[in-house]
């Protein structure tokens, strides 16, 4: 009864909202476009995301052929036109965004930028501090090689950056500083980032990159309008401190980095919006900002979901999802991944088909990178516990399923180890999978454990940090912990196997001479032994006590009557009825 009421309700809510934009139309309203064009992107987008839409661009055959379908959204997840009423009503609220959109009806070609007139006194005595050159780090040679390692193992996955405009650029640094089009802090970032693969050869000189990185990132796009290269530049940083730091402090640097989404206005495709402008600037190649806002989106959204904290949500995003690169370019596989575990959200439904649905999916999705098979096999870790909260009892086919994915998840992370490769899920992954064995508790995840660990004890092998090796301690003290419980699970069963030596019966009434009945062969006194024709009443012990059959005893004896045994009436079963029921 509820749902159905509901149900009217969002029924109620469409048409009130349809019949405000036929208002709308019928008046002429500039927005009334403006919505239908937002409420249309954003419909066609979840679509997408949930699977309802088939990918454009040929994006099933890039995925092994797969049209993954997620569980239909509920009513409150549907983005409708009502979200884009918000956003124009958030528009709205604002006095600053109100000055321009009155200069752009004035006079479209001069209309006034944004953030200025009136803001406040305007009595800040602020500037810039100066931070350190780059090229008081590092020397061209240098630059050139962190750059490679970066082009080589990260732009692969997270290609954001416009390769070779910026390789250019960051030539012109160095030999021609005046002609250089990005800023120091987002040069930093590369090679930071790329220090990560190059076997500790930078470590010394690593701290000031990333100092000088953040100094100038927190003194200009913190303080000021940021720009897209502000953005990129958030985003190495994010992907620096993912590997090395604390997941507070990644969190903060993604959410800060969604922010400044929002301030540059790349969550949405280029349109008339009065709080993003459009821009002409080749940074601005409608491919660059979709590529920057969704790998910024899904670092944001699982550096969330792992570390237990809300992600930013923001409204009104229209923006498309990037085009499949070359066979290196594995962006949009890796998007597409992130699509598939939108459902993790805590504001989404949580039914038991659904989790079950989102491990099914994730199995079937075809991954071709062992970087992307690390982030499936965290997500269907992150599934199992969600699936467990809703459900604790799981199904033999989804344990199947998980310890499977989780298998592939260990190999992975084992041929990264080998490389030197330090993504982060190389070492996140064997613990998880550790934990979450020991948690299923059955035989078949218990049996896997001893591959978990050899995982992470080659992990710990080839890294040999402190963080390293507390988690391959840890990882060993839980899995002395349940070892610890299943014998003391073993000595409680064990007592119930005990019997008091007073009570206990030295001749068991099962070995006894059976009574034959009385319309037997001997009539109604003659008795069979129990254990063969002969006389010998010696009833067969173990070696370790009275109460348990001596069965290779009882197999081996040429005189055991099996004829007898296997057709007369057992004083056992006489509780039965004759149509088996008790």
């Amino acid at each position: 009864m509820q749902k159905a009421h509901l149900e009217v309700h969002r029924k109620a809510r469409s048409v009130k909202e349809l019949s405000k934009l036929v208002n709308l139309v019928a008046s002429g309203s500039a927005g009334a476009m403006e919505i239908i064009r937002v409420t249309c992107n954003e419909a066609i987008h979840d679509g997408v995301v949930a699977g309802r839409i088939s990918p454009p661009d040929g994006s099933a055959s890039k995925c092994g052929g797969t049209v993954f379908a997620k569980p239909e959204p509920t009513g409150e997840d549907r983005p409708g036109m009502e979200d884009a009423t918000k956003l124009r009503s958030m528009e709205a609220n604002s006095g600053i965004a109100f000055t321009r959109l009155l200069g752009l009806r004035l006079d479209p070609s001069s209309g006034p930028k944004l953030f200025t007139f009136g803001w406040n006194l305007g009595s800040s005595t602020y500037t810039v501090p100066n931070s350190p050159p780059i090229t008081d780090i590092l020397a061209q040679d240098q630059m050139h090689h962190l750059a490679k390692l970066y082009w080589t193992n990260v732009h692969a996955l997270y290609g954001f950056i416009d390769r070779t405009w910026m390789q250019e650029q960051m030539n012109l640094r160095w030999a021609r500083p005046d002609a250089c089009k990005v800023p120091d802090h987002i040069i930093a970032g590369i090679t930071a980032v790329g220090a990560m693969f190059a076997n500790g050869a930078f470590d010394a000189m690593l701290p000031r990159i990333v100092d000088a990185q953040k100094e100038a990132l927190e003194s200009t796009s913190a303080m000021q309008p940021p720009t897209l290269l502000d953005v990129q530049s958030w985003i190495l940083r994010v992907i620096h401190l993912r590997m090395t730091d604390h997941p507070h402090a990644v969190w903060i640097a993604s959410s800060t980095t969604m922010h400044l989404v929002e301030s540059v206005g790349i969550h949405q495709e280029s349109s008339s919006s009065t709080l993003h402008p459009p821009a002409n600037e080749h940074m601005y190649a409608p491919e660059l900002r979709r590529r920057t806002f969704w790998v910024a989106r899904m670092l944001n959204t699982w550096v969330s979901f792992e570390y237990g904290r809300t992600r930013v949500a923001l409204r009104g995003i229209t923006s498309e999802l990037p085009a499949f690169g070359d066979d290196d370019d594995f962006t949009r596989e890796y998007i597409d991944l992130y699509s598939l575990s939108c459902c993790l959200d805590p504001e989404r439904t949580n039914q038991v088909g659904q989790w079950e649905d989102f491990l099914k999916q994730l199995e079937a999705y075809d991954v071709k990178n062992d970087v992307i098979q690390l982030s499936k096999a965290n997500l269907t870790l992150c599934g199992y516990r969600r699936l467990r909260l809703a459900n604790p009892i799981l199904s033999s086919e989804t344990i199947t399923r998980i310890i499977n994915v989780s298998l592939k998840g260990l190999e992975a992370a084992r041929k990264m180890a080998a490389k030197a490769r330090p993504w982060w899920h190389v070492a996140n992954v064997p613990f998880q999978v550790i934990c979450i064995f020991l948690a299923m508790d059955v035989r078949e995840s218990l049996a896997n454990i001893h591959v978990a660990m050899r995982a992470l004890e080659e992990v710990v092998h080839h890294f040999n940090t402190v963080a390293l090796k507390e988690a391959l301690k840890t990882a060993r003290f839980l899995v002395r912990l349940s070892k610890k419980r299943k014998e003391e699970d073993s000595g409680v069963l064990s007592q119930s196997l005990i019997k008091d030596n007073a009570a206990e019966d030295p001749q068991p009434e099962n070995l006894k001479m059976a009574q034959l009945p009385s319309n037997g062969v001997g009539g109604p006194s003659s008795t069979v032994p129990a254990m063969g024709t002969g006389t010998n009443n010696e009833t067969p012990m173990t070696n370790s006590s009275g109460e348990d059959w001596n069965m290779d005893q009882i197999l081996n004896n040429s005189d055991f009557d099996w004829n007898y045994f296997l057709t007369a009436d057992m004083p056992a079963f006489n509780s039965f009825a004759p149509d088996g029921t008790m």
